[in-house]
């Protein structure tokens, strides 16, 4: 099953993400502090933010609840976030997008057999992070140059860059 929401194209979620980066004064040539922005929606009470062990959340990372406007976070995942080991950002900023579709978009949703990617809530959730991160002015930088300054994985850096040539042609 899949769970179809209100259609995005690529260039919405990116103008929703460079949005967002305005929102919190947050350059395009810096990374996006994720895991403070969360604590500060959770210290403003306009999202709760929950770190539980491990082994509570068995099949994922982490996850968003909109009914209690929940997002809930694997502790090892919390964890990286704050010891340099990136991929744990681009988790926490899809999580951040359900937020986003639910609290600030206010999208419907319905469960689905099958959706076009661009109404998909895990593609815009992904494609969303991948902005958020690594803006589009950002992928002219040499991967390794985007893992320093943006604070993500090789693997995204990677997939962003190929994204943005395969767009291209």
């Amino acid at each position: 099953m899949k769970t179809k929401t209100n259609p995005l194209a690529v260039k919405d979620i990116e103008e929703i993400a460079l949005r967002v980066r305005q929102e919190f004064n947050i350059s395009e040539d810096t990374f996006f502090p994720i895991i403070d922005i969360l604590e500060q929606l959770n210290n403003e009470g306009k999202l709760n933010l929950e770190v539980c062990e491990d082994s509570f959340l068995v099949d994922e990372y982490a996850n968003y609840n909109p009914l209690t406007n929940t997002i809930t976070v694997k502790e090892s995942v919390y964890n990286e976030s704050y010891s340099d080991i990136y991929r744990s950002n681009f988790t926490l900023a899809h999580e951040f997008f359900h937020y986003i579709q639910t609290q600030v978009l206010k999208f419907t949703f319905i469960e689905v057999d099958e959706c076009k990617n661009y109404m998909d809530i895990e593609w815009q959730a992904n494609e969303f992070a991948a902005q958020l991160l690594i803006p589009t002015k950002a992928l002219t930088l040499e991967v390794a140059d985007i893992v320093s300054i943006y604070h993500v994985s090789e693997e995204a850096a990677y997939y962003r860059k190929y994204k943005l040539k395969k767009r291209s042609k």
